[in-house]
């Protein structure tokens, strides 16, 4: 009776092994994202740890694209982003950066770089930003025989972050558009949205479309009136049709300042809210 007993246990044990399911359940649509397992913090006593110096020493011995076998770690300063926190994960999921561990006297690329625990970016206000302190593991390369690389790595830690802030979506008229873009420094960018609405103007009024975005037109708060702001190189919402003067639209995007004198949305979305009065411009 025992034996019998203890070979039941056994076998209702091996049914819950074989039922256990994987720790990471798949979400519907893109899994792309998802964990291959869970991730474990790497310890921080892997990869050579030196210099930038001694790195870029390293990385110049090399043949052209040749890479390392061994793994090297940096610590340092971030001095540039390569990757705008922006484009992440809309077009990337890993990102490159300029270190220095010397006051920017030297530095070195790091390129394809994944985040802590060697797992892809997933939110742009995960990417560090000019100032922050950390330390990346990766292999080296003489990139074309001329660049310095540390590439293929990932973040070990953070000892200080200087991270994105995240954008607001403000609703705004032309004219408090015009006056928000033009008080950013001259060529400076908006970290929030704007939703501006207004009339497309026949003044300054380009019908020109490239890769499904007309080149410019500028827009007012009123039907006809002035160059108040522009839109350049916006995207048109069938991808082939040029926005007529005289429609209602909707601008949803970044503003900037450019050159000092222009207020303007770049690469923004346009939607039509009102097609022109019939008879009219």
């Amino acid at each position: 009776m025992k034996k019998n007993l203890f070979m039941t246990f056994a076998l209702v044990a091996l049914v819950m092994m074989s039922c256990k399911e994987n720790s990471n359940i798949n979400a519907p649509g893109d899994n792309g994202y998802n964990y291959d397992s869970i991730p474990v913090l790497v310890p921080d006593t892997d990869g050579i740890e030196i210099s930038v110096d001694s790195a870029i020493a390293i990385c110049k011995a090399l043949k052209a694209n040749e890479v390392t076998p061994e793994r090297y770690k940096l610590s340092g300063v971030l001095t540039a982003n390569s990757t705008s926190p922006d484009d992440v994960p809309s077009k990337y999921t890993n990102i490159n950066f300029k270190l220095s561990d010397n006051g920017n006297k030297t530095s070195i690329s790091c390129y394809y770089i994944n985040n802590i625990n060697n797992v892809k970016f997933r939110k742009g206000t995960d990417v560090p930003l000019v100032g922050s302190k950390l330390t990346v593991l990766g292999s080296l390369t003489n990139y074309k025989g001329t660049t310095p690389e540390l590439k293929d790595g990932f973040i070990v830690r953070i000892d200080s972050m200087v991270r994105p802030i995240p954008a607001e979506t403000i609703q705004a008229t032309c004219a408090e558009a015009k006056t928000a873009a033009l008080a950013l420094p001259a060529g400076g960018t908006s970290n929030d949205i704007y939703i501006i609405d207004g009339y497309v103007q026949s003044a300054g009024y380009d019908a020109t479309i490239s890769k499904g975005q007309q080149k410019w037109f500028w827009i007012d708060d009123v039907l006809n009136g002035q160059k108040t702001f522009e839109a350049y190189w916006c995207n048109v919402p069938d991808g082939v049709t040029p926005v007529p003067v005289g429609a209602k639209v909707r601008l949803t995007g970044k503003i900037m300042n450019y050159n000092g004198t222009v207020a303007e949305m770049k690469n923004g979305k346009i939607t039509i809210l009102e097609e022109p009065a019939a008879g009219g411009e």
